[in-house]
């Protein structure tokens, strides 16, 4: 059979998509209809979803679609199968495009059912009936601890069941993108769960939500609350491991248990903690999680854990500059994921979000900007444009095509996406909400090298004109930042960073002065004298003071500064050394000191010299195509110990 004609019968509707158009188009919206259709209930769940899917198409029989997935139970059943997931996908991206609120009513009717099972009388009745877990089922296949706690209860069900629904509606939330649906469903699950008697059980399905609750409020930047579950969830861990010590917990199999805790559990979480800190700018802290987290992967651990323990572990060491690692954990992760779900899935999106975030900090710059572009098809097919995960891509974007753009001066595309991003977030966030700080952080950015690179001249309207809308939105974020973390936080600092270079483009060096000095001393306080934001920060106000306040000595005495915290921290050939090593040329070429000037140019050409040596070497290591996690963990920490 020719290539053509195979190409063509893949088009051909089969017999079964055939007859679910078909049955679908002969619905109305009669009441006898109407009535019927919680008949379809009957059907097994498969055709169920693909016959809801089918409606969603149709937009005259969303709004009956909405009553009939309003149903949590319902609802429920058809997300609790992986295969059947991705059709409830796109019903919601569908129906979410037309404004129909499924999230919205799926989360009251849920917090409404289970306040009045809060306040029912019979969970007091029913605590001491519940039966003991098979001690061998501990060890879940998937998500963690959450099929396995439900297994063999013979009373107080429905109680259990709810418990369940919350787990599994809270999960599904967030990864479609609505974390302040997610977040409420979560919390009231949470708060069912503490009625427990304090028990192995009761602890167990606690901490496996609560490292549900964490990243919601990590996604949607509720840093506050997140300190709070944090707090809950160690104390948690604390219990279990000392009943666990204490002989209180008898467990015939424990093989995939850590002091009475599953190890999918204790990966999950440690990795969640690793996420919190990253989005708070404590890489120290990050790094710290997650490397606890990648020591709980086996072969027994299901992929999705593995995956997302990966590619956070990649990004915390990005950020610390270990880019060997960085590379064999994030290829290891894109691998796995491809190898798993394909390349359509959103777990395989996530990995190649990180994977731009790691080609980006390596100065590969076009790769960074392909595999962001290739995140953003495959997450807007299936969750649509008007979602938070897709806004989040359009931030990521954008960023990478502001610094592709830069030498460039054509920062067109990258507007467009920081604009999709905000517009998307100003409509589905809280204007306080920290996504959008970040956001406008990066079309400040953007519009500042907009009026600088048009080289409009300084007194014209539509120069300033930018500058002030930059200003505008790098003050906004900076009010929000202030409002989540207080003056001492890096990411409050890095605010003032932003404005003090704004300030410079706006020739109000005074302000400028101001605004560096409050990033370098909060980054100094917090992170200490030789981290890598204070040497950023340092470097700034060194170029302020070299190339427009004319403060030459304060300017030498800073760029020597920041070139040792440099070599401590990345060596000699760190690539950022060269533009420390130019502004000292510029100081002593003002200040006349050609014995200096000598000296650092001998250093800059020993530099060149030293970084072409290190582009000849191999880049990275790579391992085999049929790796193990357990092969990767290996090298991950023979590679670290090497350091």
């Amino acid at each position: 059979m020719s290539e053509s004609i195979k190409m063509s019968l893949q088009h051909v509707p089969t017999l079964y998509t055939t007859a679910l158009k078909r049955f679908v188009q002969q619905m109305d919206l009669t009441v006898k209809k109407l009535n019927s259709m919680q008949h379809l209930h009957l059907l097994p769940t498969p055709l169920l979803s693909d016959i809801y899917c089918e409606m969603a198409e149709n937009y005259l029989l969303q709004d009956a679609l909405l009553a009939e997935l309003s149903d949590v139970s319902l609802f429920c059943k058809l997300i609790r199968y992986s295969s059947i997931r991705n059709n409830m996908y796109k019903v919601f991206k569908l129906m979410m495009k037309n404004d129909k609120p499924l999230a919205s009513e799926l989360q009251r009717k849920y917090v409404q059912r289970t306040k009045f099972l809060l306040t029912d009388q019979i969970i007091y009745q029913n605590n001491e009936k519940l039966v003991s877990l098979v001690d061998d089922q501990l060890e879940d296949r998937g998500d963690t601890t959450n099929d396995v706690l439900f297994l063999n209860i013979n009373s107080s069900r429905n109680y259990f069941k709810e418990i369940d629904k919350g787990m599994r509606l809270g999960t599904f939330l967030y990864e479609c993108g609505w974390f302040e649906d997610s977040l409420k469903v979560l919390q009231i699950t949470r708060n069912l769960i503490q009625e427990l008697n304090d028990d192995y059980r009761k602890l167990l399905l606690l901490l496996n939500c609560l490292q549900k609750l964490l990243h919601a409020q990590a996604l949607f930047c509720c840093y506050k609350d997140a300190s709070i579950t944090t707090s809950q969830a160690l104390s948690l861990i604390e219990q279990i491991q000392c009943m666990s010590n204490s002989g209180q917990i008898m467990i015939d199999d424990n093989r995939n248990l850590t002091s009475g805790i599953p190890n999918n559990l204790l990966a999950n979480f440690y990795n969640e903690l690793s996420m919190l800190h990253f989005s708070r700018s404590e890489f120290d802290t990050s790094y710290k999680w997650a490397v606890k987290a990648l020591k709980y992967l086996s072969q027994d651990t299901p992929q999705k854990i593995i995956i997302d323990v990966l590619r956070q572990a990649a990004k915390s060491c990005v950020v610390k500059r270990k880019f060997q690692v960085a590379n064999l954990l994030i290829n290891s992760a894109v691998r796995i994921a491809e190898n798993t779900f394909g390349t359509h899935h959103n777990v395989y999106a996530d990995a190649l979000l990180d994977k731009g975030f790691f080609l980006l900090n390596v100065d590969s710059i076009n790769q960074s900007v392909e595999v962001y572009m290739e995140a953003l098809q495959i997450k807007t097919s299936i969750f649509g444009e008007r979602n938070l995960n897709v806004a989040v891509i359009h931030e990521d974007l954008a960023y990478a095509l502001y610094v592709y753009e830069y030498s460039r001066g054509n920062f067109n595309s990258a507007c467009i996406y920081v604009e999709k991003a905000i517009d998307i977030m100003m409509k589905l966030a809280p204007s306080n909400n920290l996504m959008l700080a970040s956001a406008k952080r990066v079309k400040a950015l953007i519009l500042e090298e907009i009026a600088l690179d048009h080289m409009i001249p300084p007194d014209t309207t539509d120069y300033k004109g930018l500058l002030k809308e930059s200003e505008d939105l790098h003050q906004s974020a900076l009010h929000l930042s202030l409002e989540a973390f207080g003056e001492v936080n890096v990411q409050t600092a890095k605010h003032y960073g932003n404005l003090g270079r704004l300030y410079q483009s706006m020739m109000r060096y005074n302000d400028a002065e101001d605004m560096h000095q409050r990033a370098i001393k909060i980054k100094r306080d917090l992170l200490g004298e030789y981290d890598y934001e204070v040497g950023l920060s340092i470097g700034h106000l060194a170029s302020l003071y070299n190339y427009h306040m004319k403060k030459y000595r304060q300017a030498e005495e800073l760029y020597l500064k920041s070139i040792d915290i440099s070599l401590r921290l990345f060596g000699q050939t760190y690539s950022g050394l060269e533009y420390d090593y130019r502004g000292l040329l510029h100081v002593y070429e003002q200040t006349n000191d050609n014995d200096n000037f000598i000296k650092f140019c001998d250093i800059l050409d020993e530099w060149r010299v030293m970084r072409l040596d290190e582009k000849r070497k191999p880049t990275y290591i790579e391992l085999n195509g049929d790796a193990t996690i357990e092969d990767v963990t290996q090298k991950f920490f023979e590679m670290c110990s090497d350091h």
